[in-house]
């Protein structure tokens, strides 16, 4: 007992230090050596209000960086990670939204580093819709001799929704081109409107009857 006592005490402070060293080590190439990874993913606006929509220049995806150990990290794709925006409290108008990494959903064991943009810019604005007039668009010219008389359309109104700034600028709404070149008898065509603006739809799918009559010129 006393030999191995004394062989315990004998460089004791040489032993210790080995052992932590030792310890060290084995802690250094025990742990996961931890890697990052930038994905792509989209920007999700949750729960916008009834009867308001989002307009302006918005962000529809964003830069995550996420950091894990390198067999986790490997696995990951953009699929698995999602980036969101709740809606369900806000109110119209303009809105700056931060973006943080509690924004993102990301798997298990993995660590949001970064999100970029840091922040989101958008409107926030009622939907409304009216009915408008809906305005022939007739190109070319009748045969020599001839030129065109009334012009019946069926329906001959529509009615348009969207956000209300966009909405309210609409006042009539085109068909698509209607061709007289050279014709000298009545032209019945079935087209569909033109809406020039995207934001503003409207609410008919069917096309509009057009007849445009095509009459000899009074002498």
């Amino acid at each position: 007992m006393r030999l191995l006592r004394d062989w315990v005490l004998h460089n004791w402070f040489l032993k210790v230090f080995s052992l932590l060293l030792a310890t060290m080590l084995w802690m250094t190439i025990a742990s996961p050596t931890s890697a990052e990874i930038g994905l792509e993913v989209p920007l999700e606006y949750r729960n916008i209000p009834p009867q308001m929509e989002i307009t302006g220049d918005t962000t529809n995806t964003v830069q995550v960086r996420v950091r894990g150990s390198v067999n986790v990290i490997k696995g990951v794709s953009s699929k698995e990670v999602s980036t969101t925006i709740d809606l369900g409290a806000m109110k119209v108008g303009e809105k700056i939204i931060p973006l943080t990494p509690q924004n993102v959903q990301a798997p298990f064991d993995t660590e949001v580093i970064r999100v970029s943009p840091s922040s989101v810019r958008f409107n926030l604005e009622r939907t409304i819709s009216k009915v408008v007039t809906i305005v022939p668009t007739i190109l070319g010219q009748p045969a020599t001799g001839y030129e065109i008389g009334s012009v019946l359309l069926n329906p001959v109104k529509v009615r348009v929704e969207g956000p209300e700034s966009h909405v309210n600028t609409v006042d009539s709404v085109p068909t698509l081109a209607i061709h007289v070149d050279g014709r000298k008898s009545r032209v019945e065509q079935s087209v569909q409107l033109e809406v020039p603006d995207p934001e503003v739809r409207v609410q008919q799918t069917a096309p509009v009857a057009v007849r445009v009559e095509i009459l000899p010129k009074e002498r």
